[in-house]
C-alpha cells in the first residue's frame, strides 16, 4: 500500500509516520511537509519512506505530483487548530484549512492514484454540520470547518473512484514535553471516571486513522469515541503480534 501523510512533521503526523514504518501492510510512505521528516524514536527510515518537502500546501510542483502517482490513500492532517488561530488572519486560517485541503486533494487525484483512492480528513470534535447555525464560541472558525467537512464529503460526487472519511478527534494528548506530559497524566486520571472532555492520545489517534486507511472506511464520519476504541484495539493487536 502506498500512503500519503500530509502534515507529516506535525504532532500527529510524526506519530503516524513512526507507526507506518512498523506496518508491513504499508510498503510506500510519502511524507508531505514543509520541512524534512525526522523519526522521533530514532527508527531508521528505510527505502519505503520518501520525505517530500514543499513550500506551501496550496502549491504542488510537477516533481511533487509525480510522487503522488499510484497512491492508495492519504491522511490529511494539515490545519490551523483553534489554539493557534490568534496567530493568523482569518483569511489565512481559512486558506490553510479549506483551500489547501482542496488543492492537495486535486494534486493527488490528477497524479493518478489507485481506485478507490481513500482520502481521510482531520477535523475536530464538535464541528457542526449545519453552516447556517453559527456557534456562539469561535463561530466563524467553526462554520469554516463545517464548510470544509461538507466540501470533503462532496468530493466523491465530483471525482469518481474516491472514498472519503472525516476524523473528528477531541483534544489530542501526548507526552512530548514536560507540560504536555502533565496534561496527559491529568487526562488519564479523569478518563478513568469520565470522558466528558473528548480527548484521545496521539498514539491511539494515529493507530485509528492508519487502521481506517488500510482496511477501508465503514462510515463517513468517525467520532472521538470511535477513534479511541479503534485506536486502542489496533495498538493492542500490534503489541500482541510482537509477543
Amino acid at each position: 500500500m502506498k500512503l500519503i501523510v500530509a502534515g507529516a512533521t506535525g504532532l500527529v503526523g510524526s506519530e503516524i509516520i513512526r507507526q507506518c514504518l512498523q506496518m508491513s501492510e504499508i510498503t510506500q510512505i510519502i511524507a508531505l511537509a514543509r520541512k524534512p521528516v525526522l523519526i522521533e524514536d530514532g527508527t531508521d527510515p528505510t527505502s519505503e519512506l520518501t520525505s517530500v518537502v514543499i513550500r506551501d500546501y496550496g502549491e504542488y510542483s510537477d516533481d511533487t505530483r509525480a510522487e503522488f502517482a499510484g497512491a492508495d490513500a492519504c491522511i490529511w492532517t494539515v490545519a490551523v487548530t483553534p489554539f493557534r488561530t490568534g496567530s493568523f488572519d482569518f483569511a489565512e486560517v481559512k486558506r490553510v484549512c479549506q483551500d489547501c485541503t482542496l488543492a492537495g486533494f486535486k494534486a493527488m487525484y490528477e497524479a493518478g492514484p489507485t481506485r478507490p483512492f481513500r482520502f481521510l480528513y482531520f477535523s475536530a470534535d464538535g464541528t457542526p454540520r449545519d453552516p447556517s447555525k453559527k456557534p456562539a464560541i469561535m463561530g466563524d472558525y467553526q462554520v469554516m470547518r463545517c464548510e470544509t467537512e461538507l466540501m470533503v464529503l462532496h468530493l466523491p460526487a465530483e471525482y469518481p473512484g474516491v472514498e472519503v472519511c472525516i476524523a473528528q478527534p477531541g483534544v489530542v494528548v501526548n507526552s512530548t514535553s514536560v507540560s504536555r506530559a502533565v496534561v496527559a497524566s491529568l487526562f488519564r486520571v479523569v478518563n478513568t471516571f469520565t470522558r466528558s472532555i473528548p480527548n484521545i492520545h496521539r498514539a491511539e489517534l494515529s493507530a485509528a486513522v492508519l487502521d481506517l486507511a488500510v482496511k477501508g472506511f465503514d462510515k463517513e464520519t468517525v467520532t472521538n469515541t470511535e477513534l479511541v476504541c479503534r485506536g486502542q484495539a489496533a495498538l493492542k493487536y500490534t503489541a500482541e503480534s510482537k509477543n
